[in-house]
């Protein structure tokens, strides 16, 4: 695969984890939740946990489509070798966010 290939999958990982970041928050905030950090934090928190996973991945070459916890950010899906659940977009904005009343 050439180096652009690989580029390109990188960048729609990235996109397609900020959307789903986005939708989550947007969802929150109109069920009356209020953010208590900048969006870009709770973005670089998952994103982070991303790209962790795909380094603990072992693979080359070490891409982030290769991360097993996309699978549970995109589809809710415990990863394979998981002992505990991990909700890295739920934990991020949960760490991030107040009720208002």
């Amino acid at each position: 695969m050439r180096s652009d290939d690989y580029d390109q999958i990188e960048l729609q990982v990235i996109q397609d984890v900020l959307d789903t970041v986005e939708a989550q928050l947007r969802e929150r905030e109109r069920r009356g939740w209020r953010l208590t950090a900048p969006r870009s934090r709770i973005y670089a928190a998952v994103l982070y946990a991303v790209i962790v996973s795909a380094r603990a991945a072992h693979t080359f070459p070490a891409t982030l489509d290769r991360a097993d916890i996309l699978d549970e950010i995109f589809d809710g899906i415990d990863p394979f070798d998981s002992a505990a659940v991990r909700q890295p977009v739920e934990d991020a904005i949960n760490n991030h966010t107040v009720q208002l009343l």
